[in-house]
């Protein structure tokens, strides 16, 4: 089994330009909208909206823009990336201002940043 993409919220595209393609360095592939029959069918909720496709060639990421947003995510829910650098990533994050948590476990530790919506990504360096 192969997980072909994963799906967000943001409350704008500027957002979601500025971290899937400015800090995670994604193309974006597609800009599309979601009609309200189609999310009605496929969600089962009121809403059409913007989406767009951000990706490369091991990762694929649909951010859906809305400001039908929770105040605050679900405990554990999060999408975990294994990157090249993860202290430089890491680093372009704080500079933007985005939240790091960073919690020591045995002899190293584990990292998520959160992006401009709150939406919660594990970093792991590739080993």
């Amino acid at each position: 089994m192969k997980l072909h993409h994963a799906a967000v919220i943001a409350r704008s595209e500027d957002n979601a330009d500025q971290f899937y393609e400015g800090i995670l360095q994604l193309k974006k592939i597609k800009t599309t909208f979601l009609t309200r029959e189609f999310a009605k069918e496929l969600f089962d909720v009121e809403l059409e909206c913007l989406f767009m496709l951000y990706g490369n060639d091991t990762c694929a990421i649909e951010v859906f823009v809305t400001d039908q947003l929770s105040h605050k995510p679900a405990p554990c829910v999060h999408l975990c990336l294994e990157v090249e650098d993860r202290e430089n990533l890491l680093e372009s994050c704080r500079s933007h201002g985005l939240r790091i948590t960073r919690v020591p476990r045995g002899d190293s530790q584990v990292s998520f940043i959160r992006d401009f919506d709150g939406n919660r990504f594990e970093i792991k360096a590739q080993h």
